[in-house]
């Protein structure tokens, strides 16, 4: 039995003035996604189970543990096939907390959003499994009088497929919800099942009778029915496979990911303000990591070059996420359009490139690059809260560029220490928000950026007297250079650990050259 599969949560639709500044700021920090395909074959049902959450105490005192009730509700069919992917469709978990604990969290919010990840335990027979559901969660209002403030989320979660007969039973495990107010910090929540009663989630048959695919039976009689050839041929990264329940090891990660950096912005890429109220909020930073590896095309050699190459050493980037907060409306009236962006800082050290091309179409060049890189700006942010292709992405940093280790046509040629650009330039990437096939919702999420830079004239380049500036201006400087960089969702630190230990994302794919 394995889970497989990651998909998107609907879009949720604009909500009113009110609560609009904290849907922006759930769709900025990747708790809004593109809207993914469901089955919806199958009728809901819902689970209403009890859970003890711990509240943090602003005044540092320990944490206090509430009771708060977490209902799932799954698309999930009432029998399945071996072999056969069973698609629980588009889930949705209805987080019931106290509203006074939630108030005294935020005591300046008028509304919070957010994300949730529920551990669910798959069990059959002797094995077990886990799965882990990650969803997203819209801006809602925190309430002025009531028991209870209600967190709806929802998303696409892992298909689940079984290889043998018997019961197979879902239960609900660790919960942690990500309370991000319109005013101020995020706030993780963890949360356990509450003693004394079964989290039941959902449960699907598998008869004995059900026809086994060919491709999923044991290879030997009497094998192990959920390793057969076709199970481990397509088993992928994010497949859970069926196993005697085990402790799972600690999550982990690089010492570097705790040290945020430190710097200012370049707020220059920032969209314009509205004019009526505009409230930039300055904010401590969430400290984080992530992998980005790229490819660079030299547009006067029709030649790309590696940028952090995943099959060597690449590079981690350290994060300080969310380090500002812009808020703002377009008008006085109520229900005008919200303004919205979060502000990241970065900064990576790349190891160096190497690259290989024919000059001037004939002459086979091969060179080591090495990357000077400023701090880092990432900026996303949707300006008309109504209007989603207002959406944007945009990350910013100043780079110049050393060549070294050159060699002309097997030839090994002196450049000298300091052949360079003459001056460092300006990188823009932007991601696509509304991509279907990789968006870049946030720094926490990830996903592709791409831009185009125009590289400097090259000085210090050549020995003894000879000068190879010009030989390699001609040859490389311009404008029109492309860069792809894809960002791995990022590893967030601290008590509440998310998406450790960092993963090394692919590279982008090469867009085909126009004629």
């Amino acid at each position: 039995m394995r889970a497989t599969g990651r998909g998107a949560g609907a879009r949720r639709a604009a909500r009113p003035a009110r609560v609009a500044a904290a849907t922006a700021t759930a769709l900025m920090l990747g708790l809004l996604t593109g809207t993914g395909s469901q089955a919806d074959e199958d009728s809901p049902t819902t689970a209403d189970l009890a859970y003890a959450c711990r509240f943090p105490d602003s005044t540092g005192a320990p944490a206090t543990t509430v009771d708060a009730r977490v209902e799932v509700t799954t698309r999930l069919p009432g029998s399945a096939v071996p072999g056969s992917p069973i698609d629980a469709g588009t889930v949705e978990v209805a987080a019931h907390l106290p509203r006074a604990a939630v108030s005294a969290l935020f005591p300046d919010a008028r509304a919070v959003s957010g994300s949730a990840a529920l551990g669910v335990d798959l069990r059959q027979n002797k094995d077990r499994a886990r799965a882990d559901w990650s969803l997203v969660t819209a801006g809602t209002e925190l309430p002025a009088q009531g028991a209870e403030l209600v967190l709806p989320s929802s998303g696409k979660v892992p298909t689940i497929t079984v290889n043998s007969a018997g019961r197979v039973l879902l239960l609900g495990g660790e919960a942690r919800f990500v309370l991000q107010p319109d005013v101020g910090a995020p706030v993780s929540l963890a949360c356990s099942p509450a003693p004394g009663r079964e989290p039941r989630v959902a449960e699907i048959a598998v008869p004995e009778d059900a026809a086994v695919p060919e491709d999923t039976r044991p290879a030997t009689p009497g094998g192990d029915h959920s390793s057969g050839p076709a199970a481990r041929e397509e088993a992928r990264e994010d497949d859970v496979t069926l196993s005697p329940q085990e402790d799972e090891p600690a999550v982990s990660w690089p010492d570097e990911c705790d040290d945020m950096p430190t710097g200012e912005l370049d707020t220059s890429v920032s969209a314009p303000p509205p004019p009526y109220h505009f409230n930039p909020i300055p904010l401590d930073g969430v400290p984080m990591c992530a992998y980005a590896v790229g490819i660079s095309t030299v547009r006067k050699q029709n030649g790309s070059m590696l940028i952090n190459d995943p099959s060597g050493k690449p590079a981690l980037m350290r994060v300080r996420g969310v380090v500002r907060s812009d808020l703002g409306d377009w008008g006085a009236e109520p229900g005008s359009e919200g303004f919205n962006q979060i502000w990241s800082l970065a900064e990576i050290h790349l190891p160096d490139a190497r690259a290989s091309f024919l000059s001037f179409g004939y002459l086979p060049v091969t060179a080591s690059v090495t990357f000077e890189t400023g701090k880092v700006t990432i900026l996303t942010g949707q300006p008309h809260m109504n209007d989603p292709t207002s959406a944007f992405a945009r990350i910013v940093f100043q780079q110049s560029l050393r060549l070294h280790d050159v060699v002309v046509n097997g030839t090994p040629l002196d450049v000298g220490p300091s052949c360079r650009t003459a001056k460092s330039f300006r990188v823009l990437l932007n991601g696509d928000m509304n991509s279907k096939e990789n968006p870049y919702v946030n720094v926490f999420s990830g996903g592709l950026l791409t831009g185009k830079v125009t590289i400097p004239a090259f000085t210090g380049c050549g020995t003894a007297g000879e000068n190879l500036n010009g030989l390699f201006t001609a040859a490389i400087s311009g404008p029109d250079n492309e860069l792809r960089m894809n960002q791995a969702p990022t590893c967030v630190t601290g008590d509440f650990p998310s998406g450790c230990p960092p993963v090394v994302p692919e590279l982008p794919r090469l867009r085909p050259t126009s004629s």
